[in-house]
């Protein structure tokens, strides 16, 4: 339902609404890629490998402080790197609340890993996954594979006795060079930040700024990306109909869904008072409404927001499980502190800014034909 907006307010928030977990297995099949992994132990096992579950490959890089998400089309390589190895003494507290401990008899294997994944646009990246479960189906069976941080035996056991995944390699995966998004945008004052949703992985990511008017990405991974820009006057925002991979053959939003949601959506347990749906897109398996969210009155508010207030602009994700819709997950494009006597910016909607492809250098003017580029939303007050 490209093209639909609402202008839907919410009340009091009351209630709680139940977050929901969906996985697409009708397209899990689809997902699989060939692999070949090696243990510790110098086992090798070849099959197709998949993750369990709806959650991407999650991984906290080194130095940074939030998660990226990973497919397994993005990998050349998973590489369980041994951080720290030891033996170590069961312990216990001596007394609860204090930090006291007291160290018990016989010792126990303790391995910890770093993961360097090898990207198919070029780039390697390390860090710390998220504990993960892949199945990989091959001639003789299915096989579980566990990536974790840190594993632990018992007393029983020795640090040779632990086996664990050493590599994980697609063999069909190529490298191609990665490229970027990057821009200029005039006419719509000084940029403050430049974000973009990962349409197939679902995180935002962010650009370098430079001169109040140029972004750039760096090198990113293939797929579709919605833009969200702040200026010092505007917000410009893309929202496409792009949805993961495993959601793509959802079935098209129908005319009640946009009430349908309208529903649940004053249920979120929220720290914002107001809050409105300003747009639909994506289909029933995943539908993406852009968000707007604000509150003057909160902890500290003369502190950080004086005489202004807080807001924000988000992209939730949502899936019909019938006979109702749940949400997935919420994605912060612009987080802003928005202090008294501060302009408010108009938000301006762009086809030109969803679902944009690495490789695409853009030059956004205000001077454009409004009609044809640029829709009005709201005044974000």
């Amino acid at each position: 339902m490209r093209g639909m907006f609402a202008s839907w307010g919410t009340g009091f928030i009351t209630g709680a609404l139940v977050f929901g977990t969906f996985s697409w297995a009708v397209h899990a099949a689809e997902l699989s890629v060939p692999a070949i992994a090696t243990f510790s132990d110098d086992t090798l096992v070849e099959g197709a490998a998949r993750v369990i579950g709806s959650r991407p490959l999650t991984v906290v890089l080194s130095g940074e402080n939030r998660q990226r998400m990973f497919t397994l089309a993005d990998l050349v390589s998973v590489e369980q790197l041994v951080e720290q190895a030891g033996m170590e003494r069961p312990w216990t507290f001596k007394e609860a609340g204090r930090p006291e401990k007291v160290y018990l008899e016989g010792e126990y294997p303790l391995v910890n890993f770093l993961t360097r994944l090898t990207l198919v646009n070029g780039s390697v990246v390390t860090g710390h996954v998220i504990s993960a479960a892949l199945e990989l189906k091959g001639p003789t069976g299915k096989r579980k594979i566990f990536l974790q941080r840190q594993i632990k035996g018992t007393k029983t056991e020795t640090l040779n006795d632990l086996v664990y995944l050493r590599t994980l390699r697609m063999p069909a995966a190529t490298i191609a060079d990665g490229r970027s998004i990057s821009g200029r945008i005039e006419g719509f004052g000084t940029v403050l930040s430049v974000t973009a949703l990962d349409t197939a992985r679902g995180h935002v990511l962010f650009a370098h700024v430079a001169d109040g008017a140029c972004f750039d990405f760096g090198t990113l991974l293939p797929g579709r990306y919605d833009l969200c820009v702040l200026t010092d006057t505007h917000a410009l925002a893309g929202l496409s109909d792009s949805v993961p991979p495993e959601a793509d053959r959802g079935a098209p939003l129908q005319e009640g869904d946009p009430a349908a949601i309208d529903v649940k959506f004053p249920l979120a347990d929220d720290f914002f008072n107001d809050r409105w749906i300003l747009r639909l897109g994506g289909n029933r398996a995943c539908a993406k409404a852009l968000v707007y969210k604000r509150r003057a009155e909160y902890y500290e508010a003369a502190r950080w927001t004086p005489g202004g207030f807080l807001w924000h602009l988000e992209v939730w994700t949502w899936h019909f499980a019938d006979p109702d819709w749940k949400v997935d997950r919420r994605h912060i494009l612009i987080r802003h502190k928005q202090k008294g006597g501060e302009r408010n910016r108009t938000l301006l909607l762009s086809e030109r800014l969803g679902a944009v492809t690495p490789g695409t250098q853009l030059h956004l003017q205000a001077n454009e034909a409004p009609d044809a580029t640029w829709h009005t939303v709201r005044t974000l007050d």
